[in-house]
C-alpha cells in the first residue's frame, strides 16, 4: 500500500467510514430485537476493521511527508474517527464472532482500552504528531492489528479442522 497516495488512502478510510455509520444506524434500529450477524459476516466485519487500520496505519505514516496544514488536519482527524469506531463495533461484533475480542490484550490492556488510548493520543496530538508520537501510534495500532488477525487465522484454522 505504500505506493498509493495519501488522497486515495483518505477516500478509502472514508468509505469504510461510511459503512459503519451505516451499520451503526441498522443496531440503532433494531436495538429492542437484538440483531444477530452470522459468523462470516462477523468475520467479514473484523477483515474490514483489519483494513481500517491498516489504512490508518499508512496515513499515519505518510503524514511525516506532507507539508499541508489542512491536510494533515483532515487525515489526522478522520483517523481518530476510523479509529474511533473499531473500538466501538468490536464489541458488538464480538456477540457474533468466532473469536473472544474482549479477551485479547496488548500490551498487557485490553484490546478495546488500548484502542481508546490510541484515540485519545491522536486526539490529543491533532495534527501536531512528532515521529516519536507518531512511531507509538503505529506501534500500538500495528500491534492491535497483528492481535486481531492471529485470532482470525487461528479461528480460520479451527474452523477447518472441524470441517
Amino acid at each position: 500500500m505504500r505506493d498509493i497516495p495519501l488522497r486515495m488512502l483518505i477516500e478509502r478510510l472514508e468509505e469504510l467510514i461510511t459503512a459503519q455509520q451505516k451499520l451503526a444506524s441498522l443496531m440503532l434500529l433494531t436495538e429492542g430485537k437484538k440483531a444477530k450477524l452470522s459468523v462470516s459476516t462477523a468475520i467479514d466485519m473484523l477483515y474490514t476493521h483489519m483494513e481500517m487500520l491498516d489504512i490508518t496505519l499508512e496515513i499515519i505514516n505518510a503524514l511525516q511527508d506532507t507539508s499541508d496544514d489542512y491536510t494533515r488536519e483532515y487525515a489526522t482527524m478522520i483517523t481518530a474517527e476510523a479509529l474511533s469506531w473499531t473500538g466501538f463495533m468490536l464489541p458488538y461484533i464480538e456477540a457474533s464472532s468466532p473469536i473472544f475480542i474482549e479477551h485479547i490484550r496488548v500490551e498487557s490492556q485490553p484490546i478495546i482500552s488500548r484502542i481508546k488510548s490510541v484515540v485519545s493520543l491522536v486526539e490529543r496530538l491533532g495534527s501536531e504528531m512528532d515521529v516519536f508520537s507518531s512511531e507509538e501510534i503505529i506501534k500500538t495500532i500495528d500491534m492491535v492489528s497483528r492481535a486481531i488477525k492471529y485470532q482470525l487465522f487461528m479461528a480460520k484454522k479451527s474452523y477447518e479442522t472441524m470441517a
